[in-house]
């Protein structure tokens, strides 16, 4: 699957149908735009994809509560929902593992990454874990074409976390299938 490249200081994605991982950083890399999970589906093929939504703020829903001074406090906030319109899927064409944990309970203290939301490790304890799991032959073979790399997707609620050779490929759908 091709894709397109776009110059890092365009900054102006809505006609782009496909980016690499690494051209994502004015899309996703403020850190007021925060992502939805939407969906993630693996296939028999070792393809992941994982469907992300961008944020937007809208004021929150206020008819159910009856007291007033929760009320008045609430009607000064904002509440973050899924922007259907700002969809995007990041699919890995082929993967080593891949782990989804609650962000609840992450801590990522010692990981080494560039990005915000949509991250690559340079240094993780999962890249130190998988080394102790996969095949070294095949894993040697394979860095000799390609580095191992770590992809961490931030969402709010879930990390989703890629072992790959291989950088994803980012486009932005109108709807989930």
């Amino acid at each position: 699957m091709e894709a397109v490249t776009t110059p890092a200081l365009c900054g102006c994605f809505d006609n782009v149908e496909k980016l690499y991982y690494g051209d994502v950083q004015m899309l996703f890399g403020n850190r007021y735009n925060s992502l939805f999970l939407k969906r993630l589906h693996d296939t028999d093929n070792n393809e992941l994809s994982v469907f992300i939504a961008k944020s937007k703020e809208v004021n929150p829903s206020l008819n159910s509560i009856e007291d007033e001074k929760t009320s008045e406090l609430l009607s000064k906030t904002m509440q973050l929902v899924p922007d259907d319109t700002q969809m995007y899927r990041v699919h890995f064409e082929n993967y080593i593992m891949y782990q989804g944990r609650n962000e609840s309970y992450a801590y990522d203290d010692d990981c080494i990454g560039v990005g915000q939301g949509l991250i690559v490790f340079e240094k993780s304890k999962l890249l130190d874990y998988v080394n102790s799991v996969i095949d070294i032959p095949l894993a040697i073979d394979m860095q000799r074409k390609n580095k191992l790399q770590h992809y961490g997707i931030y969402t709010l609620n879930n990390i989703i976390d890629v072992i790959t050779f291989h950088e994803p490929i980012i486009e932005k759908v109108t709807q989930i299938v």
